[in-house]
């Protein structure tokens, strides 16, 4: 899917993931022999469109495909890395899709908005004047 970039390298890597300042990476560690997860695919495109004011971007990347990685070849369910500032920030193993959603929403950036004080009723501005 487009909002999904299949890293293919170490040089994309490092571009992509380690030098984006500011921004939330999702990275999916999957295997060859079974591609990346559909069954997550849908949440990640709802966070995608519901978040999409926020700096966040979503990654693909086969576990035989970066040395680095090598520890994730051979499982049998997806590894969910997530970056920031260049570093690992936490680590998910295998589709959960609440934690999933609760991780991206809460590290992917912005806190909300300060709750504007309560108003005056109107009977008491009234009065004050």
């Amino acid at each position: 899917m487009a909002f999904i970039t299949e890293i293919a390298n170490e040089a994309q890597w490092k571009t992509e993931v380690l030098e984006t300042p500011g921004t939330l990476q999702v990275v999916e560690v999957f295997q060859s022999w079974c591609g990346p997860c559909k069954a997550v695919q849908s949440t990640f495109k709802k966070l995608y469109f519901d978040l999409n004011d926020r700096p966040l971007k979503f990654y693909s990347v086969s576990s035989e495909r970066l040395p680095f990685l090598k520890e994730y070849v051979g499982k049998c369910k997806p590894i969910f890395l997530f970056f920031k500032d260049g570093k690992q920030v936490e680590k998910i193993d295998g589709v959960k899709a609440p934690q999933l959603n609760k991780v991206v929403t809460e590290m992917s950036g912005k806190n909300p908005p300060p709750a504007a004080p309560a108003a005056a009723p109107a009977a008491a501005a009234v009065e004050a004047s």
